[in-house]
């Protein structure tokens, strides 16, 4: 018990000692070092991404059809497997597509809207794997539709009419709780959510 005591003491001395010798300026210096270390704690704590969310929101969304015409496939500079086509972006009601987001969907061969990109891959008789893909992009003018047909010798474009759903929005719903919980992939979904028109 008594070592204990002991070094209580010795601890209090040492703390009176040092206190006792630190000049005024020494004591203010520690007081602005404290300071400034938790003023940069709380300045850097709030520098975290938190993303905000949007409940009520009014969404600016546009719905456009087109048809992918077999006639109509551009060949991608300096490939043979590669094809696309493009459409204007529609400008009223949205000002600056830097801002708008696009979703697109394509009438697959059971009649039910798919969500892009798509991807198939099919076997030769000769066990040779090929596939065909469908994807888009889009600049602040084009909606772009690119094809992709990987099999040997034989790669061509569609031959049949493609269907394609492009729905546009605007940075209201992408910023909002409901657009963040929606599955893209499920076009039921998407439509319902939406109030969609076939």
């Amino acid at each position: 018990m008594s070592n204990l005591s002991e070094s209580l003491q010795l601890l209090l001395m040492k703390y009176r000692f040092n206190n006792i010798y630190y000049s005024e300026s020494e004591k203010n210096m520690k007081k602005y070092m404290v300071s400034f270390t938790f003023l940069i704690i709380v300045v850097l704590s709030g520098c975290t991404s938190n993303p905000v969310y949007n409940d009520n929101y009014y969404a600016n969304v546009h719905t456009e059809f087109h048809t992918l015409h077999p006639g109509d496939w551009k060949v991608v500079p300096n490939t043979s497997i590669q094809w696309y086509q493009e459409f204007r972006l529609p400008m009223s009601g949205f000002e600056n597509f830097d801002y708008a987001g696009v979703m697109v969907y394509y009438l697959n061969q059971y009649e039910a809207w798919e969500a892009l990109p798509s991807t198939r891959i099919f076997w030769t008789d000769d066990d040779v794997v090929y596939s065909d893909e469908l994807w888009f992009s889009h600049n602040l003018e084009f909606l772009y539709l690119d094809y992709r047909n990987t099999i040997p010798g034989a790669a061509s474009p569609p031959k049949d009419p493609i269907r394609i759903k492009a729905i546009y929005f605007d940075d209201a719903f992408y910023n909002s709780v409901e657009f963040k919980s929606l599955d893209l992939l499920n076009y039921e979904e998407v439509k319902s959510h939406l109030n969609l028109k076939d």
